[in-house]
């Protein structure tokens, strides 16, 4: 007897049901990605494209063939196969259809683009072709209804009459899959470059102001008490200096972030081309601190009234 293997923990339940569809659902998740691409939507688009078109293209032979006999027979009338006539009488329908075709096939390629063919002779010239050979083909079926009744077919009438307007139908819904086709893969590619355009400006961080601190380093240097928004505090009275002298030692200013430095080497710059020194004002009107912070950033800026390098 053969025992089956005992499940693992958290194994409850594994059976090959499960299994199988733990597979698929992995298959799944690979296919959704891969049909979402535009290069494997344009590949199946083209591919049914030209199963479409070869279909339509074979019944659209057929229907010439059937056509050109009729039309063939309507111009020889009873010329025999030894008169020119009789082997020019086959042309005429193929030469139709084909102006048709070439003249539905530019259609295609322009609408592709946005652009209709507005010009009032491209609609005739497709009229004209298509009454032409529904004309030469109903004609010699519709004589025996003056000649000859008991000769009359009303089916063959009917065949002649609606397979010249299913050949102009085919003609013209040809072009028109040529197009939509066009239409669908450069659409895909667009959605496709759009998305890849919101990736990049998503994963694109702005590049901060220079001279300007950001939200964190305004916080550092506001005094306590004080939001972003109000004005400095007023700088403290300054105490007579001591009679009697003694070596100064000049207090360095805070550690300021890059852009800081620049806008304060800015504002000294500033200062000196107009022949004066670095002020407290000058140092508040680039960056938004304290008096005293601003009385710092000046010593540790200037000495003795010359500027540091």
């Amino acid at each position: 007897m053969r025992v089956r293997p005992r499940p693992q923990d958290g194994q409850e339940g594994e059976t090959r049901r499960v299994g199988k569809l733990r597979k698929r659902i992995a298959e799944a998740t690979r296919l959704r990605g891969l049909v979402r691409n535009p290069d494997l939507n344009a590949v199946e688009i083209e591919r049914h494209r030209r199963r479409t078109l070869a279909g339509l293209w074979f019944f659209l032979a057929l229907g010439l063939v059937f056509t050109s006999a009729g039309v063939q027979k309507f111009l020889a009338g009873k010329a025999t196969f030894t008169d020119p006539l009789w082997w020019a009488a086959w042309t005429v329908e193929p030469m139709f259809a084909g102006l048709l075709i070439v003249l539905l096939n530019f259609e295609a390629l322009i609408l592709s683009h946005g652009i209709e063919p507005d010009h009032q002779w491209w609609s005739r010239l497709k009229r004209v072709l298509l009454v032409a050979t529904l004309f030469m083909n109903v004609i010699p079926q519709l004589v025996p209804l003056f000649t000859d009744w008991d000769a009359f077919n009303p089916g063959s009438a009917f065949v002649h009459a609606i397979v010249p307007v299913i050949v102009y139908g085919l003609a013209e819904v040809i072009p028109v899959i040529q197009a939509r086709a066009r239409q669908a893969i450069l659409q895909g590619y667009e959605q496709a470059d759009q998305s890849e355009q919101v990736d990049q400006a998503d994963h694109e961080a702005p590049s901060p102001q220079e001279g300007v601190p950001s939200p964190a380093e305004a916080a550092l240097l506001q005094p306590r008490g004080l939001g972003p928004d109000q004005p400095p505090a007023p700088s403290p009275p300054q105490e007579p200096a001591p009679t009697q002298k003694s070596p100064t030692v000049a207090k360095r200013g805070p550690n300021l972030p890059p852009p800081m430095v620049k806008a304060v080497l800015g504002a000294r710059s500033k200062a000196a081309a107009q022949g004066r020194e670095l002020t407290v004002a000058d140092v508040q009107a680039v960056i938004n601190i304290s008096g005293e912070l601003a009385e710092r950033i000046v010593a540790d800026y200037t000495t003795n009234g010359h500027p540091v390098a």
